[in-house]
């Protein structure tokens, strides 16, 4: 199980509170979450005072129980706008293809690639990711991987195994046929498709 922490901010300008969780260490610089919360802390950070009130694994079944022990929903002095423990869900697979219906095939714009491409550089992977995308990769090669995929010429009525059998038969580049396949070349002469 994963370690987190419960904290509460106290807005020393008014009295006021916000207590919610975080999964990670306390020193990471996260703030919070909640919307009326960080309206409050963005226009006056020098007034928030941070208490942390428990780190360990059972982080947010903690938040949601001193949440609701003090209805914090309903108390006038709270920032929490609900008193229940958010963005500590583990998705069942159902959720997850719902969320992935919901995304596919919606456009990215290239500034938004460029600055996720950014935010992603340098990050360091736990041992467990990097184990995990190798072995997603494993045995993508030849017939199995995007490269492996059939091609066929309509110009010529030939099938290569490869985009790469293909190119080396032909004597053209492998971004030229990419280009073919994806429908950006100007120049067309071979008709190829993916089968």
């Amino acid at each position: 199980m994963s370690s987190g922490f419960v904290y509460k901010w106290i807005d020393n300008s008014n009295g006021m509170y916000y207590i919610g969780c975080h999964k990670g260490d306390v020193n990471d610089g996260y703030i919070g979450s909640g919307t009326y919360f960080l309206k409050a802390y963005n226009k006056r950070p020098e007034d928030f005072v941070r208490e942390v009130l428990y780190v360990g694994e059972h982080f947010a079944e903690l938040e949601e129980f001193i949440l609701t022990e003090l209805n914090a929903s309903q108390d006038k002095l709270s920032y929490n706008l609900t008193n229940a423990c958010r963005g500590q869900y583990e998705y069942t697979s159902e959720i997850r293809e719902k969320i992935g219906r919901a995304h596919r095939g919606k456009v990215t714009r290239e500034s938004t690639k460029k600055k996720m491409s950014i935010a992603a550089k340098g990050k360091p992977k736990s041992a467990a990711h990097r184990k995990a995308v190798s072995e997603s990769l494993k045995g993508l090669t030849g017939a199995n991987s995007r490269r492996g995929m059939p091609i066929y010429s309509e110009v010529l009525d030939k099938t290569w195994a490869t985009r790469r059998e293909c190119c080396k038969d032909l004597n053209i580049s492998r971004s030229y046929v990419w280009c073919c396949l994806n429908g950006k070349a100007k120049n067309k002469k071979y008709k190829f498709k993916s089968l």
